[in-house]
């Protein structure tokens, strides 16, 4: 969960699908449509999927319940000039718990290194009073069943980070792809009585084929 300080190790399948380039289907965004294509900037709007959160995580969430998982509703845009790239996206859980909106920003840049590109990128991630009350602060049935100090938590910024994204090619259509990020939690995120460890890491090795 966010702000722990273990971590796990999964297997699982990526799709990134572009029709004509306006339609698309990709992990991070989830079903949708770019309604506006400019020059230089985009403007979309997709469907797709918020995880919760299961007490039975870890230890330390203990008490404080569930948060049910369900579809998240999204506005994109996306800011293009040269090999520098702004994108934006605001995300709201529609079905399932009511978790509130996070606003997700992007400054990436492309730079080809030989057969390989490397995609660096700064990310920031704002998140609204509901989503940072239910992810990381504690009501007070909470603090009675958890043992944990009430804790309120409002919007604001929850983490900055940085990423880094490299696509080597293989032979024919097959290409290795590395992702390595760091987001270090912030504000009222940080402080949360939940949190123990504001550093949050998260890699993926993978094999791609295009099609």
């Amino acid at each position: 969960y966010e702000g722990a300080d273990a971590y796990e190790f999964k297997a699982f399948p990526s799709l990134d699908i572009t029709w004509r380039d306006r339609v698309f289907l990709n992990v991070r965004q989830g079903l949708g449509v770019y309604f506006y294509r400019g020059k230089d900037l985009r403007l979309g709007a997709s469907v797709g999927y918020s995880f919760g959160r299961d007490e039975n995580d870890s230890a330390n969430l203990k008490g404080l319940g569930d948060i049910d998982d369900g579809a998240s509703a999204n506005l994109l845009a996306r800011w293009k000039l040269g090999k520098v790239t702004l994108d934006a996206r605001y995300e709201q859980q529609i079905t399932g718990a009511d978790t509130g909106a996070q606003i997700h920003t992007t400054l990436g840049y492309g730079h080809r290194l030989g057969p390989t590109m490397l995609r660096p990128a700064l990310t920031t991630t704002w998140a609204s009073d509901s989503y940072m009350q239910d992810y990381f602060g504690i009501s007070p049935a909470q603090a009675a069943n958890s043992g944990l100090p009430t804790y309120s938590a409002e919007a604001g910024f929850k983490s900055a980070g940085a990423r880094l994204m490299i696509v080597h090619p293989l032979r024919g259509a097959w290409a290795l792809t590395m992702l390595a990020n760091y987001d270090r939690l912030l504000g009222d995120a940080a402080d949360s009585p939940l949190v123990k460890n504001e550093n949050q890491y998260f890699t993926a090795l993978g094999i791609a084929y295009t099609f």
